[in-house]
């Protein structure tokens, strides 16, 4: 029977993929779990792999190179020789979004026709926007591209309206030179996403402040490299291993916000916010709390080797139950984290610093002290569930005991 090849869901809100390559031809023969094609995500590039083993057949007319598929929508089978499979219907040969601009283009050309005298570009918005301020299009100088009126060219020459010379011709002043620069689709839909978690979550921090005295004492300790290119057991390495042993005995944390219900996880799989220059990405630690420091290490260092191609597996990307942001290498002391939804929590590191500590006995030692803030969604955890929850974590990056356990690991 053959198998259906589609876009399998990779994060919890993505509804659509763009196909940027078919690694595979039609005709071809594939085996289980090899990558076909290469799609873009909401988060990133990312390589769809066979479902089975047999031949790639009846690929869907429109599925090509730059075509935009929605998750779960059949894009071709796979089947043994011989068999056959059914006729798939065409792709729309434009997304929804390509036909709204160009409707858009031609409102503005038919606009511009309108107009008598000098031909004038500038989008139905700005001539809005000039009739409201009662600027006369014709007078102003378009920076934007080709020429076109943008809305702050309209707005520089209303605010400087009333300076004429004496022989009433009219001054155009031009705005200072400036670049625009498109969102790429990890920034967007991770811009659409934190919104929505601000306007649906009502969201709270706390803060502790963690001495980090013992925990550097074990990462400076003498040890084998971590992975093959020889990078140790980190910051981040640790808290990974710290925060998913401690989401063991705090479930609300491990839980997340889904149709009006609490859904509380049974595995731990932690996401690992991962900085790059197209955007912010979350690969996910299956399991985080099974696993050693070693293999987080290992994985983390594979992760950070894929961001920096944006290309990821579909089981990278998904499944993540809570999420860590260390920002603490770029010198920031405290920080914020938006929750990822439906998670119902996110856990802000901060930068380790010196800091003077008043000890028993009226004493003052100078320690390295690391802020911790975690951000919560109120509907899954409340105050007293967060701050026990984070005092567990402070307690154990300051517990001896810990490291010693960890050593036996």
């Amino acid at each position: 029977m053959p198998v259906e090849v589609f876009v399998h869901k990779m994060t919890d809100h993505m509804e659509s993929a763009r196909i940027i390559q078919w690694l595979v031809k039609e005709g071809e023969r594939v085996h289980e779990h090899q990558a076909i094609m290469e799609v873009e995500t909401d988060k990133a590039v990312a390589e769809l792999e066979s479902p089975a083993s047999g031949i790639l057949k009846g690929i869907r007319p429109g599925a090509i190179e730059g075509a935009q598929v929605s998750v779960g929508q059949t894009l071709a089978f796979i089947a043994e020789p011989g068999e056959e499979v059914p006729a798939l219907p065409p792709l729309p040969s434009e997304s929804a979004q390509t036909t709204e601009a160009v409707s858009a283009k031609v409102a503005a050309d038919t606009t511009q026709a309108e107009e008598p005298g000098r031909r004038v570009r500038a989008t139905p918005a700005v001539r809005r926007i000039a009739r409201e301020l009662n600027v006369d299009l014709r007078l102003v100088r378009g920076t934007g591209p080709e020429g076109k009126i943008t809305e702050q060219d309209v707005r520089v020459l209303a605010a400087t309206r009333g300076v004429a010379p004496p022989d009433d011709t009219v001054t155009i002043v031009s705005p200072e030179p400036v670049e625009w620069v498109d969102l790429n689709t990890v920034q967007r839909l991770t811009g659409q996403r934190m919104v929505q978690s601000i306007q649906a979550a009502p969201q709270f921090a706390m803060t502790v402040s963690a001495d980090m005295t013992n925990a550097l004492q074990f990462l400076e300790a003498p040890a084998e490299p971590a992975t093959e290119t020889g990078e140790s057991i980190s910051v981040t390495v640790l808290l990974v291993k710290i925060v998913a042993t401690t989401l063991k005995h705090h479930l609300r944390a491990n839980a997340s916000f889904e149709a009006g219900r609490i859904k509380v996880h049974k595995r731990v799989n932690l996401g690992v916010a991962i900085g790059v220059e197209e955007g912010l990405i979350v690969p996910v630690i299956k399991e985080a709390d099974q696993k050693s420091l070693v293999q987080i290490a290992r994985e983390l260092q594979i992760f950070r080797q894929k961001a920096r191609q944006m290309r990821f597996s579909t089981d990278d990307l998904s499944g993540g139950t809570f999420t860590i942001s260390n920002l603490g290498m770029h010198g920031i002391d405290q920080f914020n984290a938006i929750v990822n939804p439906p998670q119902s929590a996110v856990l802000a590191v901060a930068r380790i610093a010196k800091t003077p500590i008043a000890l028993p006995g009226n004493t003052v030692a100078v320690r390295p002290m690391m802020n911790l803030t975690l951000t919560v969604d109120h509907r899954v955890v409340d105050g007293v569930q967060g701050a026990r929850f984070l005092a567990e974590i402070k307690r154990r990056l300051e517990d001896p005991d810990t490291f010693r356990e960890l050593k036996k690991i």
